[in-house]
């Protein structure tokens, strides 16, 4: 099988690099989102830069289509001044696919390696206040938030009832998880760590959830940066019943598929007793679709994530992603 790599250089040398400079890797899958990518490589070009936290930056795309359908979106930016690009096709199907080959196509000398995702876009201060977490708590893990930015006229239930919201903390605080959406890492210590993306889930999705699970379990340091925002954007079709059903299910389908590949029994039993009790939860609550259709939702959401924690646990797989990407 082969593979291609093509490394896009910035237009202009960059001036001589002072010792104290960092150098931020930041990598992103796509697969046949052009207007995506073009939109985050836009951002990412609108960077600032605090003088007290300099850094060079590389950006890798890698691309899902063995066709290599983003590189027209890509090329135009092989002229920015702002960053290396680095683009590679990557013809095994599969999201951990993907974003191990972003982490090995990483310049020798980053750093700090990034992800985000390629519907979404970063704000002109988001790398440095991801740095500057990083320098005043010591963090081998920074993770931030990520709001989501809806269709226009969108059914107020949904809104209502959060489900396209994450979990928000205090800045600075440390945590005990985090994902690909919006995440800068040691590179170098998470490569001593050994850990990569579980190929094995191929098509679930949850492989970001376990891979930081696993370097908090080895001891990493995640803190939590509340300026380092990224927009996503919601379209109008996940703005469904259907949709949200589907993803609640394989959101706890992937945190129990996830436990049964590298969990303790003891793990494993928790993960089971608290599934079974967010169904139970989901079913005391379900009378509340007769007068909300929000809360009425939330009831939904507890039942079908708990639904689908069992249901891992007991040997089913959600392939979420099996049709998309092959």
């Amino acid at each position: 099988m082969t593979t291609t790599t093509a490394t896009l250089e910035p237009a202009q040398a960059a001036p001589a690099q002072a010792s104290d400079v960092v150098h931020v890797t930041v990598g992103v899958l796509t697969f046949k989102r052009p207007d995506g990518i073009a939109k985050l490589l836009d951002s990412l070009g609108g960077l600032t830069m605090s003088a007290e936290r300099p850094y060079r930056l590389s950006v890798v795309v890698v691309d899902n289509d063995p066709k290599g359908s983003g590189r027209v979106a890509v090329e135009p930016f092989m002229a920015s001044s702002a960053f290396q690009l680095i683009y590679a096709i990557e013809p095994e199907p599969g999201i951990p696919f993907g974003r191990n080959r972003a982490m090995d196509e990483a310049p020798a000398d980053s750093k700090f390696f990034c992800f985000v995702d390629d519907d979404e876009w970063v704000v002109p201060g988001w790398l440095d206040a991801l740095l500057e977490v990083q320098a005043r708590t010591g963090a081998d893990c920074v993770y931030g938030p990520v709001e989501p930015v809806y269709p226009e006229n969108p059914p107020a239930y949904f809104i209502k009832s959060r489900v396209f919201e994450r979990k928000k903390n205090e800045d600075g605080a440390r945590i005990g998880y985090a994902a690909s959406n919006n995440v800068m890492f040691d590179l170098p210590l998470f490569r001593q760590m050994g850990l990569r993306f579980e190929e094995r889930m191929r098509h679930t999705g949850g492989t970001d959830y376990l891979f930081f699970n696993q370097a908090v379990r080895k001891g990493a340091k995640i803190h939590w940066s509340d300026a380092a925002l990224v927009y996503d954007v919601v379209p109008a079709n996940r703005m469904t019943w259907k949709w949200v059903i589907q993803r609640q299910y394989r959101l706890g389908n992937t945190f129990a598929v996830a436990d049964q590949l590298h969990g303790t029994p003891a793990r494993r039993a928790y993960r089971l007793v608290y599934g079974a009790a967010r169904m139970v939860l989901g079913a005391v609550m379900s009378p509340a679709l007769l007068i909300s259709p929000s809360l009425g939702m939330r009831a939904i959401i507890h039942g079908v994530r708990g639904a689908g924690v069992v249901s891992g646990i007991l040997g089913h797989s959600y392939q979420e992603y099996g049709k998309a990407q092959g």
